[in-house]
């Protein structure tokens, strides 16, 4: 299980857990819940943010919400 901020650029994982419970679930508010396949599209330089996709839908998640969300690959 790895963060979503190590997460490699164009490898699909699975939302497994969240490690903040706030940011958990302002995330599943948008749609992005345990159990959903997530895509790392591209990282910000400087320790910026993440743009990562899910289904059809896009999003910008800060550095510090991608480091409490946990995933698995296949």
């Amino acid at each position: 299980m790895i963060s979503l901020d190590t997460l490699p650029i164009g490898v699909v994982g699975i939302i497994s857990e969240y490690s903040d419970k706030v940011v958990g679930s302002r995330l599943i508010e948008l749609g992005l819940y345990p159990g959903k396949r997530i895509k790392v599209i591209r990282k910000a330089p400087f320790n910026g943010g993440l743009y990562v996709k899910s289904d059809k839908n896009a999003f910008a998640i800060g550095l510090t919400e991608a480091k409490s969300v946990f995933t698995t690959t296949d």
